[in-house]
């Protein structure tokens, strides 16, 4: 039977995971929700100014 205290007490995190996820979590580069929060705002400004 499978012991999760006991797996629990023998894990060991992966090397250079939190060097990988400072990289991943840093990064400037833009998403689709960041592309679609963008087309969102343009119509809504084209909306107002008609």
């Amino acid at each position: 039977m499978f012991d999760f205290d006991l797996e629990l007490k023998k894990f060991k995190p992966a090397v250079g995971v939190e060097v990988g996820e400072d990289e991943l979590f840093s990064d400037d580069v833009k998403d689709i929700t960041d592309l679609v929060e963008e087309l969102v705002s343009e119509r809504e400004g084209k909306k107002a100014s008609k």
